[in-house]
């Protein structure tokens, strides 16, 4: 009778060690669909041309985006977008408080000098491995990212939804 209660004490605590580490790895926004950590962290400004790119790659990714915003005084604003989330605002302060957090493996810059400041990407570049997309064919930006992203579609449906904006009147400058 002893062992019968021992076998099935042992059971509980199993299962309940296995429930609090299922719980645990929840919290991690990385660790669904079988990621232990965000592989690349896109990085680019919150323009029309830059902004439909990284969420159509991350749409199939589900790779984290972070946009730089202008302010009206020339300051910076960041916003984190998580797949399937809301953006999230936060201050240029907590720029490398905020990629320490996620860790990706890697950290793509798309857009150049207009899009992302070059002392943020120095910053990440001293940490990080750090790729920078900077044509001005938005094009080739794609065609690159799709690779880097293993995502061979990237390139044909931003063309596709690119002409559907231009179609109904929206230009890049907007």
């Amino acid at each position: 009778m002893k062992k019968s209660n021992f076998a099935a004490l042992a059971a509980v605590v199993v299962l309940l060690s296995m429930a609090g580490s299922a719980w645990a790895l929840s919290l991690n926004p990385f660790k669904r669909a079988g990621r232990s950590q965000a592989h690349t962290l896109m990085v680019t400004g919150n323009y029309l041309e830059s902004r439909l790119l990284v969420e159509l790659a991350q749409y199939r990714t589900k790779q984290p985006i972070l946009l730089f915003s202008p302010d009206v005084d020339g300051s910076w604003q960041l916003f984190y977008l998580q797949a399937g989330g809301k953006a999230t605002s936060m201050g240029s302060e907590k720029y490398l408080e905020f990629i320490e957090f996620i860790n990706p493996k890697r950290i793509v810059f798309i857009g150049g000098e207009d899009f992302v400041p070059s002392a943020y990407v120095d910053m990440a570049s001293s940490r990080y491995s750090v790729m920078i997309l900077d044509s001005k064919d938005w094009l080739k930006n794609a065609a690159m990212l799709g690779d880097w992203l293993k995502h061979p579609q990237l390139v044909k449906q931003y063309e596709e939804y690119r002409g559907r904006l231009a179609e109904s009147g929206v230009r890049p400058q907007d």
